[in-house]
């Protein structure tokens, strides 16, 4: 059995990888979206990457799946991880990208807000708290 039922039941390191995999890949989308001009995208790759590198850093440490959430902040609290509170407030500030990114309400000052600027500056951002968790899995 190796649906999300039975925890016991799946292989940790192969799941671990998949989420790895998948978040490189997302980062690297999301950067390539910059040179695209595609700001607000970007953004949400960014976001996505995090989520993916996080869930891979549940599995992990907790060797349980990860939750069915897009929530930075509570995949954050279930990585048994001594998160700093600057990356925690980062992760919180990131959730905009995910929700603003796709509904059309939010989508038109979002988008104006998502200049070629900010939008290198939020990536970076992204990228170093990435890397730190990446560097935490790779521990």
């Amino acid at each position: 059995m190796t649906d999300r039922v039975g925890q016991n039941d799946f292989d940790i390191s192969k799941t671990v990888n998949y989420w790895l995999e998948s978040a490189l890949y997302d980062l690297d989308v999301g950067k390539s979206l910059i040179d695209a001009k595609k700001f607000p995208y970007s953004l949400f790759f960014g976001h996505l990457a995090l989520e993916k590198i996080l869930k891979a850093t549940v599995v992990k440490n907790t060797k349980k799946h990860a939750a069915y959430t897009h929530s930075l902040p509570l995949l954050a609290s279930k990585a048994n991880l001594n998160i700093s509170e600057n990356y925690l407030l980062k992760l919180r500030e990131f959730m905009e990208f995910h929700i603003e990114a796709r509904y059309p309400d939010a989508q038109h000052a979002f988008y104006n807000k998502c200049t070629e600027t900010y939008t290198r500056a939020k990536m970076n951002e992204m990228e170093e708290i990435f890397l730190w968790f990446k560097n935490q899995l790779e521990k």
